[in-house]
Formats: C-alpha cells, sequence, structure tokens
C-alpha cells in the first residue's frame, strides 16, 4: 500500500508566501496614496468652509482685518488651519497644513480671489 501525504510541500509555501509579498508590495503604495486623497478632501473642505465664513465677516465689516479661522484644524483633524490678512485688510489667505507629511501636495491654499494653490506639486493633481 501507498502512503499519501497530505499537506502542502515548503516549496508551495514559499511559492504562496512570495505571490502574497508581490502583491502587498503593488497594493500597499495604492492604497497610501487613497488615504491622502481622502485626507486633501478634508483639508478642501475645510478651506471652502473657512473662505465662506471670510466672505460673511467681509460682508459685516466691510474689511477681513480682524477675521480669524473658526476651527485650528480640519473637520478630521488631518491638517491645521490659518488665514494670513495682509495690512490693508481686503484679501486673504486660507492655508491648510498637513498634520504628517504629504510629499505630492504640502500645504493647500485658497486665497480671496478663490485661487487654489499647493507648496509642492501641481493644483491639478491636489485639489
Amino acid at each position: 500500500m501507498k502512503k499519501r501525504n497530505r499537506g502542502f510541500t515548503l516549496v508551495e509555501l514559499m511559492v504562496v508566501i512570495a505571490i502574497v509579498g508581490i502583491l502587498a508590495s503593488v497594493a500597499y503604495p495604492s492604497y497610501i496614496d487613497s488615504v491622502k486623497k481622502a485626507q486633501r478632501a478634508d483639508a478642501i473642505d475645510a478651506l471652502l468652509v473657512e473662505s465662506g465664513r471670510m466672505e460673511e465677516f467681509y460682508m459685516n465689516s466691510d474689511t477681513y482685518t480682524g477675521a480669524t479661522v473658526a476651527n485650528a484644524t480640519s473637520s478630521e483633524g488631518f491638517y491645521n488651519m490659518s488665514v494670513v490678512i495682509p495690512v490693508s485688510g481686503l484679501t486673504y489667505t486660507i492655508t491648510a497644513a498637513p498634520v504628517t507629511t504629504d510629499t505630492l501636495c504640502g500645504n493647500l491654499t485658497l486665497d480671496s480671489l478663490g485661487q487654489k494653490g499647493v507648496s509642492v506639486g501641481t493644483v491639478a493633481a491636489c485639489w
């Protein structure tokens, strides 16, 4: 009688581990990119909300001088918010700085004219 072994051989196990490793090395960077895009959506939302608040302040005061960001962080907490108002008080630039490093886009900005900006990369890729 022949005795049949059941189970996996070491070679079969190593092939499966190699395949899983290759798939993981391809999938992980895509996952990280998707997470960063979702975090940028949080920043864009916060910039648009703060821009609306700045315009409301201007409508009531005829100047941006004295206006501040209502929230120091974005709603999900991925970005720190700040505003720069020149001495003239006629314009502003709101900046969303990432809490963690974003090498593709860096800081996202929105000014009083609705112009979008980034500190690294291109506006088209980040907004």
